[in-house]
């Protein structure tokens, strides 16, 4: 997998760096418009995660191709693992891992002794319901 990593510090404004820059890699890859909204828009929600609830910066991202797939990573050093919420659409707020859970091809967490990785795959040509 040929990977690409970019730090975030803990400002807002680097949620908006990390979703430009991981655009900028799917559209290198030649992913599918619709991939790349996806993207987009995962990893704003993954980034808005790690920067509210890890315990310090940097946060790492990662972007990559492996197979036919594009893959973003998100490293935080927090200990609290994600929870995709069922309480419906009505609720306000915490309904970002829910739109991960419907919209990548697969998504995960991976613990480490400093922290966790939380990620998703898409498929580079899917068709998406964003396009």
């Amino acid at each position: 997998m040929a990977v690409a990593e970019i730090y975030l510090d803990g400002r807002p404004s680097s949620i908006r760096t990390a979703r430009q820059w991981a655009v900028k890699h799917a559209r290198d890859a030649e992913a599918s418009p619709g991939v790349v909204k996806v993207v987009e828009l995962l990893t704003s929600e993954l980034a808005a995660n790690a920067l509210a609830h890890g315990r310090a910066e940097p946060v790492l991202v990662r972007v990559g191709v492996i197979g036919d797939q594009y893959v973003v990573r998100v490293t935080d050093e927090g200990d609290t693992l994600p929870v995709v919420r069922d309480d419906g659409p009505r609720v306000p707020g915490g309904q970002g891992l829910r739109l991960v859970e419907r919209l990548a091809s697969d998504w995960g967490v991976d613990v480490h002794p400093r922290g966790k990785t939380v990620w998703f795959a898409v498929a580079l040509d899917a068709t998406t319901p964003l396009g």
